[in-house]
């Protein structure tokens, strides 16, 4: 279990009323006994919570604490009725600690639930504070296992994509699991998108405030719903590293040979199975709006593919598009290098599955692109309408596309206006819906119109613009109407005769001050 001693405690500490001078600095943690003591307390901001603190705690010294980032001196608890309790520094103090709110000890607290947490479970674990750049709180390393070989990192500062990337790469290499936890407004969208491409969600944590203790919660989230918050000791530690209640396992791999459930390196699977993985990974990135480079793929699909030549890879690729139904979007063009290009090989994959042979690496990104925009369309939640695949000319160019183009087609849902799908392009639509004064169905059309758009050809995208624009026109326009109706007045011939007579307000009196001056007579 993880090992922890709690500092001595000194004499009574002296109280906030006998010290004179003021501390601006509103400090609402310190750690007790001694000032590399790692035993935090956050100060009741109550004054009766603070009595009853103070009759418990009679011989306890609190100090800003160097695991703090604090300087080391002494602190006062300071009581007051009229404003919030909280400690204080001696006079002429010199203290340059940046963090001195609530949850400026959460590094320190983590520690004590992890203390319980691995008593109540039985097994190993340390954890260390780690100081990153910008303080000694910046994130916790928890290790667990033989050689600590289970990593968990509870991260508390922000931390860049990039940043994340390295260190990751850095940490796999040094543990057989590594589960990232972060904070909150830690984590960058693109690290949320590389966590949920690869396990399906990431871990987030909080800390609630409990009397002088702060404690925490985690759970897992995905784009689409999250588990709930639990506490630490509702959470186990398996082979496969940490589980959080309610959050769908995966398996994970480390190395290049894929671990089963039991965290024993599995045997050689069959080319059906990688096939099967890998569609399913593919589609997984699609369901998330993610593309994937070849090595974050295979974290999902297994990293027994990590070895597969590039040659051998068109091979796989190419297995899993014939599994898919005719016309369905080439799930293989979802895939990038580290620049964020198509890999050279998808090349013979498109021309291999009947896309045509794209001449230049320009029109393969263009061609992939649109082939991306379908599988997010068909495989996101929720789906919607796919546009057309681009086609090539024999000499490997995008073909010109038509004003209308026949294939281009949207499926528009009429509820309760018809027995059976309409199937009309958007803006033909937008047009009828307009002329049948019906505005519920126009704003639905146009939320569909601004999703679908942008993977229209120009002339078509031109005409839809100009209809999208007549329609919005339309809806503002009753907007206008219906304000202008109630603003009419209820009896317009009583207004009529009203200028007639040179306003309602030709008799009343004036407002005191206001009156009209009499006119100086000339002596």
């Amino acid at each position: 279990m993880i090992s922890a001693t709690l500092p001595p405690t000194g004499a009574d500490s002296f109280r906030g009323e006998a010290v004179s001078g003021p501390d601006s600095r509103l400090v609402q943690t310190a750690v007790i006994g001694s000032p590399n003591s790692g035993r935090a307390i956050i100060l009741p901001t109550d004054a009766d919570e603070l009595l009853r603190w103070r009759r418990g705690h009679r011989a306890s010294t609190y100090w800003c604490g160097t695991q703090l980032g604090g300087c080391g001196n002494e602190l006062s608890d300071r009581l007051y009725r009229d404003k919030v309790c909280h400690f204080a520094h001696r006079p002429h103090t010199s203290c340059h600690r940046t963090a001195t709110g609530a949850s400026s000890a959460d590094h320190l607290f983590i520690k004590d639930d992890l203390v319980a947490w691995t008593g109540r479970l039985g097994i190993k674990g340390r954890a260390t504070s780690r100081d990153l750049g910008s303080g000694p709180g910046d994130a916790v390393d928890f290790r667990a296992g033989n050689g600590g070989q289970q990593h968990v990192r509870f991260q508390f500062s922000k931390l860049s994509h990039a940043e994340w990337t390295s260190t990751r790469d850095r940490l796999t290499g040094e543990a057989t699991t590594l589960d990232w936890v972060f904070g909150p407004s830690t984590v960058q969208p693109e690290t949320v998108e590389a966590l949920c491409d690869e396990y399906g969600y990431l871990f987030r944590f909080r800390f609630e405030t409990h009397g002088a203790a702060r404690h925490i919660r985690l759970r897992a989230e995905d784009p689409r719903n999250s588990t709930e918050w639990v506490p630490l000791r509702a959470c186990a530690m398996t082979p496969e590293g940490l589980r959080v209640p309610g959050a769908e396992l995966r398996r994970r791999t480390s190395g290049s040979r894929p671990l089963d459930v039991a965290g024993v390196a599995a045997a050689p699977r069959s080319r059906d199975d990688q096939v099967r993985a890998l569609r399913g990974a593919l589609i997984s990135a699609a369901r998330f709006r993610t593309r994937p480079t070849w090595e974050v793929l295979c974290r999902t699909a297994g990293g027994d593919l990590l070895k597969v030549s590039s040659q051998d890879r068109v091979g796989l690729l190419l297995a899993v598009e014939q599994a898919g139904e005719e016309g369905t979007p080439l799930l293989s063009a979802l895939l990038r290098t580290g620049a964020g290009e198509p890999p050279p090989y998808i090349r013979e994959v498109v021309a291999a599955a009947g896309g045509g042979a794209p001449a230049t690496a320009q029109v393969l990104k263009r061609w992939c692109q649109r082939e991306t925009d379908r599988a997010f369309a068909v495989y996101g939640k929720p789906s919607r309408t796919a546009p057309a695949r681009l086609a090539l000319t024999t000499d490997g160019r995008i073909a010109a596309q038509t004003a209308e183009p026949a294939t281009r087609r949207t499926i528009v849902h009429v509820e309760a206006r018809a027995s059976a799908l309409e199937v009309t392009p958007l803006s033909e639509a937008l047009r009828g819906a307009r002329e049948r004064q019906d505005g519920r169905l126009v704003v639905g059309l146009l939320e569909q119109a601004e999703d679908s758009i942008v993977t229209l050809p120009k002339p078509e995208r031109t005409k839809l613009l100009r209809e999208m624009r007549t329609a919005r026109d339309w809806l503002n326009s009753g907007v206008t109407k219906r304000r202008r109706k109630r603003q009419a007045p209820a009896n317009p011939a009583g207004k009529a005769r009203a200028k007639k007579k040179g306003g309602t307000l030709r008799d009343a009196r004036p407002l005191p001050g206001l009156e009209e001056k009499p006119k100086k007579r000339k002596s």
